[in-house]
């Protein structure tokens, strides 16, 4: 199942997911999708040139096999996002699980494939919007749960972080029309750093991507450093789609694990930068 030409960008939206049904009927509205006539396990697949919008009956981090069906350049997930804090957020990551146990629909030891362009893209987009998104914080989250195992690279578009933000047509018309924006005129960036430390938000490595010529591959916060061993640090350089030359380093925010991911950074012959 693919589109004519290019390879598909598939959008991925989930019954489970009120934020992800949000962001859909957004998409839906403004954006041309038409009725393939087609469906993937019993729901309609909507087209707008290479991009598809399928939905799933599952847990948006538990999708079936999409790489049965689909051969694209890129999954996109439409997800809520959900925080204690419940402060109003638009937020965007890649996925991965750093630890030695399956976690959240991620493997074990295994990151998600990354394309750093949709990742920076998008968050560009978005912040040109952030005028029309009153009360709501833009950031990128820390790379985090699954899916893992699918081909192509995956990233995660979220709406949230409670149940109130989740059904806001409004901000979900917005995360639509940025995500439309950076899928069919951002642009390639040369540049691509790997991300090392900081929280969960990391706000250094947010205004790495909104304020120089950088794009991130997958970001590993404070807290999960203790997961990447070489295996793993080579594991990020092979599922990234353009080769990271660069190491980014939240200096003050890696804990006891700095001289270890220097080591690997030479082992590899990566320029390392400290923020």
């Amino acid at each position: 199942m693919a589109s004519e030409g290019k390879p598909a960008t598939v959008l991925i939206t989930s019954t489970k997911d009120e934020a992800s049904a949000t962001i859909a009927r957004g998409l839906l509205k403004n954006h041309g999708f038409e009725s393939t006539e087609i469906a993937l396990k019993g729901k309609p697949v909507f087209q707008k040139g290479s991009l598809l919008l399928v939905t799933i009956d599952t847990e948006i981090i538990s999708p079936p096999d999409l790489d049965t069906y689909f051969n694209p350049q890129a999954y996109i997930f439409l997800s809520r996002h959900r925080a204690e804090s419940g402060i109003p957020s638009l937020t965007v990551h890649t996925t991965g699980n750093f630890t030695d146990k399956p976690a959240l629909g991620g493997n074990p030891k295994e990151v998600g494939g990354v394309n750093p362009d949709l990742l920076k893209n998008y968050l560009l987009a978005l912040d040109r919007r952030k005028g029309q998104l009153e009360g709501y914080e833009i950031t990128i989250e820390a790379t985090h749960h699954g899916p893992t195992s699918l081909k192509r690279p995956v990233l995660f578009v979220e709406l949230g972080s409670s149940e109130k933000n989740w059904g806001d047509e409004r901000a979900g018309e917005v995360v639509g029309d940025a995500l439309i924006e950076a899928l069919t005129l951002g642009r390639s960036w040369d540049k691509v750093a790997m991300a090392f430390g900081g929280t969960h938000y990391p706000a250094k490595f947010n205004r790495l991507i909104l304020e120089s010529d950088i794009a991130l591959t997958t970001v590993v916060a404070k807290h999960s450093l203790e997961g990447v061993d070489s295996e793993m640090f080579g594991q990020i350089i092979q599922k990234t789609s353009k080769f990271p030359r660069l190491v980014a380093l939240d200096w003050k925010g890696m804990g006891p694990h700095k001289e270890k991911i220097l080591g690997f950074a030479g082992q590899f012959a990566l320029e390392v930068m400290r923020l």
